[in-house]
């Protein structure tokens, strides 16, 4: 008896296998955008550890980053003065550390490692840049005190205690926060200046502030 179905010759099966590796392939290429999107709003972090642990080095940093990646540089202190530091990713605001030493000379045993906006890092808790006073409060598992602002030493926490008071690898965190809004009006003359405010105060939560600031210190 004669088939009523044609013979599936290797060239038949052919063109099917090329159809469904192609559909295979598409499929695989519209993953990748997802993928790459998932890689990139995963924040670097920086730990009390790896290069950034208490014996670490300009070495260190030069190994884990590479050459090319590492520069001294003269940077801003407090009061109009100027500091020397290790710097990584000097030139890409997103990825800029800088780094004092406790031992100057020799480049060692890190003393502050300085992170400001509009910096991409993570640090303890999952702390970053631009994130509300009160979702700091929140990771930090408590209130604290912050200086008034528009001085020298404006916006930086003060009395600091809870998780980020003393971090895994034996250092701690240091914050600074910014208005989010103008407070040249009256209504904020209360949070203003050489003054420590509740980080629950009703007219600092008013100004919307972020964090533009944070370091991971160690003693000398």
């Amino acid at each position: 008896m004669t088939s009523v179905f044609p013979a599936l010759s290797h060239f038949d099966i052919h063109p099917m296998c090329i159809m469904i590796r192609s559909l295979l392939l598409a499929s695989t290429i519209a993953l990748l955008p997802t993928v790459a999107t998932a890689q990139q709003a995963t924040p670097q972090t920086i730990a009390c550890s790896g290069p950034f642990a208490k014996d670490s080095s300009r070495a260190k940093l030069v190994a884990a980053f590479g050459a090319a990646n590492v520069t001294d540089e003269t940077i801003d202190g407090a009061e109009g003065s100027t500091e020397q530091a290790t710097v990584l990713f000097a030139k890409d605001p997103k990825r800029r550390i800088a780094v004092m030493w406790n031992d100057e000379k020799a480049k060692a045993k890190p003393a502050s490692i300085i992170v400001k906006s509009p910096s991409a890092w993570a640090g303890p808790e999952g702390i970053q840049t631009g994130v509300t006073l009160s979702e700091i409060v929140q990771r930090n598992g408590g209130p604290f005190k912050i200086n008034g602002f528009e001085w020298d030493y404006g916006g930086y926490v003060v009395d600091l205690k809870g998780k980020l008071a003393t971090v895994p690898g034996g250092c701690g965190a240091m914050l600074r926060f910014s208005p989010g809004i103008d407070i040249s009006g009256k209504a904020f003359r209360s949070i203003i200046g050489d003054k420590q405010i509740r980080s629950d105060n009703a007219i600092l939560l008013s100004a919307k502030p972020t964090l533009t600031e944070w370091t991971l210190g160690y003693g000398d």
